[in-house]
């Protein structure tokens, strides 16, 4: 059989009709109860919102503010204050590793990330750290801090006595010295 011989086949069958069609709309088709549920739950995730992010940004101000009080050599990356997202506490430690000062902390049962949020198996510091002016020496030191409606005052209280031991540790065993800038 020659390769002209070959005769492509069209099918006559007529397109499908139903709920397998093409057609934009189909009735009956919609999960009326998880739409029900849908409106419910966003309706309970804004109940008391804007006292929510209040509360937020009270436990975010007192836990950067605490950082920058009792750790020296401390940078803040973003805004303060009300130019700043509700859960989000973001510095730079200088003359320690990011990651380390995640390690040290995970041990204290306190979870933080360092590093870029979008690329976080990337031992790379933050390129938006590096945008906004960080050296890369500060960027690397950088560990960011999410809050919730969930942490309560005696969570940042225990944040606030744990982080300036651990990073005092780690810079007494870092390779920076006194004398270098970061």
């Amino acid at each position: 059989m020659k390769s002209t011989d070959i005769k492509l086949h069209k099918s006559r069958t007529p397109p499908l009709k139903g709920q397998l069609s093409v057609e934009k709309l189909w009735p009956g088709v919609e999960n009326v109860p998880l739409i029900a549920g849908f409106r419910k739950a966003v309706e309970i995730s804004f109940k008391d919102f804007e006292h929510r992010v209040s509360y937020v940004k009270a436990m975010r101000d007192k836990l950067m503010n605490g950082i920058v009080s009792r750790v020296p050599e401390v940078l803040v990356n973003g805004p303060l204050n009300e130019g700043r997202v509700a859960n989000n506490v973001n510095v730079s430690f200088l003359r320690i590793e990011g990651e380390a000062l995640t390690v040290e902390l995970s041990l204290h049962g306190i979870y933080v990330s360092s590093g870029s949020a979008c690329s976080s198996r990337i031992l790379e510091p933050s390129h938006v750290l590096l945008a906004i002016g960080r050296k890369h020496e500060e960027a690397h030191g950088s560990i960011l801090f999410k809050l919730s409606k969930y942490h309560r005052e005696s969570d940042i209280d225990y944040a606030l006595e744990t982080i300036p031991k651990a990073v005092e540790r780690l810079k007494a065993i870092s390779s920076w010295k006194n004398d270098q800038s970061a």
